[in-house]
């Protein structure tokens, strides 16, 4: 019955957010990645990397996303990451808010803004946007490429003790919650879990590092001439 609920609620919110913007809107470049594993890093070389190659020059969405929701909201964008991490909840709790609380209200506006903010920033192309699963929201856009980094549970603990400077605990606390604040997100967009078929391609950042993927991705653009070759 839950997923039934998704369901029908992210169709409204997709229908209703789609149905001013141009499939063939684009050139994207959507990055989603596992808690532990770097994409902000990666999103800028390859803007870089298209930019310097003769393409017009591409732009790094992320907390953009947020802003100009949160200023569409008339809301703090501090508020904005307090709902956001509070979209993974049961049906009854789903239907008691509906009765008992704005908030409810509240989290669905965000999730449409959300969508039209991301899907405003696809339409007009030339885009690398990270994460907010903007995958998901763009999924009709056709002249699009959607990337997944992933890495295996150590190497990515290993990582976030080595960037945060945290324990072992502490950085397998911070990757469950933020695996379950971005999976209860992702299901209210698409109405239930997200699998491997919703992205193009995935890479495992234990084996491939940050020059290689973005090369790997450049190389991608290039035979399915979303961007263009270099020019002399």
């Amino acid at each position: 019955m839950n997923d039934v609920f998704y369901d029908y609620m992210s169709k409204r919110l997709n229908e209703t957010a789609m149905e001013n913007y141009d499939k063939e809107a684009g050139p994207i470049v959507t990055i989603s990645r596992a808690a532990g594993c770097t994409a902000n890093q990666i999103a800028r070389k390859i803007a870089a990397k298209i930019s310097a190659s003769g393409n017009e020059q591409w732009e790094v969405i992320n907390k953009e996303v947020l802003h100009e929701s949160a200023k569409a909201l008339n809301l703090k964008p501090e508020n904005i990451k307090d709902i956001y991490k509070n979209t993974d909840r049961s049906i009854m709790d789903e239907i008691a808010q509906a009765f008992i609380s704005n908030t409810y209200q509240l989290e669905r506006k965000f999730r449409k803004t959300v969508i039209d903010v991301i899907l405003r920033f696809a339409y007009e192309g030339n885009k690398i946007i990270v994460g907010r699963a903007s995958n998901i929201i763009c999924t009709e856009i056709k002249n699009s490429l959607h990337v997944r980094i992933d890495a295996p549970l150590e190497w990515r603990i290993n990582n976030i003790i080595i960037n945060k400077c945290i324990r072992k605990d502490e950085a397998l606390t911070y990757i469950m919650n933020t695996e379950k604040n971005r999976t209860g997100f992702r299901k209210s967009i698409k109405g239930k879990k997200v699998i491997p078929e919703d992205f193009d391609i995935t890479f495992n950042q234990a084996k491939f590092n940050e020059t290689e993927i973005v090369d790997s991705i450049y190389n991608i653009l290039l035979i399915k001439n979303i961007v263009k070759k270099n020019k002399p």
